[in-house]
């Protein structure tokens, strides 16, 4: 077996099972179909609300990208059971194709979508965000991913084939775990020993990346001030679900590494050595932008 597949398995054995799923939608999304961090106004929050605001502040950030025109064609890299892409849908009207490597996550997606009046405006893939298929190229107006590039093998593929499926002036939109600049990739021991990630990367060698594969308007919003409600809540969600979560074969060991590493995260001073971070570009249809920058959109 090549790397990339025992990746890619470590991957599906992560969220794939009946048992990974469930505590995963438990424990991230409240139920909701969202496997993805929240952006917190207060610590009451509730943990639906706030996954649901990182996704609209995504989508306006990416629509601010795009210069305002809304996306008719849609790739949400990493998928999952479909939550943002609904929203996306349900929002723009586009045609959202999803890609994931799990296949129960394509279908959980295509009966939620279905249940929501939003079939004919689903699509799912099964398969690696790093090599699409051949006929994407230039089909896309929008790349979008929540928490997803990270469980690449190979971020450079990531945003080779990114750009490749976009039309030119189309945008690329995502939210990801990445390491602080000034951090050793093993002080990040404790998120690597639950999930599925080869290696971390910078969001100045990410920038960086991007730059190199031809995106322009490279920018990025910081969300790192999230990340430790965001933990609080999910070490809750496993002490309020553990017996739910046990009843319905989630293994005890899980449980206790997940928390373990929940624990250790929370010790961690806020973006120290972890950071959260929305980062966007376009597919230039114009001369070539230079530089990368750091912004808030207002």
């Amino acid at each position: 077996m090549t790397e990339d597949a025992r990746h890619q398995q470590r991957i599906r054995e992560q969220y794939a099972p009946e048992t990974g799923a469930l505590f995963y939608r438990r424990v991230m999304g409240d139920g909701a179909p969202a496997i993805h961090y929240g952006i917190y106004q207060n610590t009451t929050t509730p943990m639906r609300e706030a996954t649901l605001a990182a996704t609209e502040r995504l989508l306006e950030i990416a629509s601010r990208t795009a210069g305002g025109l809304p996306p008719r064609q849609v790739l949400d890299l990493g998928a999952g059971p479909g939550g943002p892409a609904h929203h996306i849908a349900a929002r723009t009207g586009a045609i959202v194709t999803c890609v994931d490597l799990c296949e129960p996550h394509n279908r959980e997606n295509e009966s939620l979508a279905a249940a929501l009046g939003l079939a004919a405006n689903i699509r799912t893939w099964c398969g690696s965000f790093e090599s699409l298929p051949a006929d994407w190229s230039g089909r896309f107006d929008l790349v979008w991913s929540q928490e997803a590039v990270c469980h690449a093998l190979d971020p450079d593929a990531v945003f080779r084939e990114a750009f490749r499926v976009l039309r030119p002036g189309g945008a690329l939109a995502f939210s990801d775990i990445l390491l602080a600049d000034d951090a050793d990739e093993e002080m990040a021991a404790a998120f690597r020993m639950v999930n599925a990630v080869a290696s971390f990367r910078t969001a100045t060698e990410i920038s960086a990346c991007m730059t190199r594969r031809g995106f322009v308007a490279v920018r990025h919003e910081d969300w790192s001030e999230h990340l430790h409600e965001n933990f609080r809540r999910m070490r809750h969600q496993i002490n309020r679900h553990r017996h739910e979560l046990c009843d319905a074969g989630v293994h005890t060991d899980l449980l206790k590494r997940f928390a373990a590493s929940l624990d250790q995260r929370l010790s961690w001073p806020t973006g120290s050595i972890l950071r959260w971070v929305a980062m966007t570009a376009k597919k230039s249809s114009m001369e070539p932008e230079t530089g990368t920058q750091s912004i808030k959109f207002k």
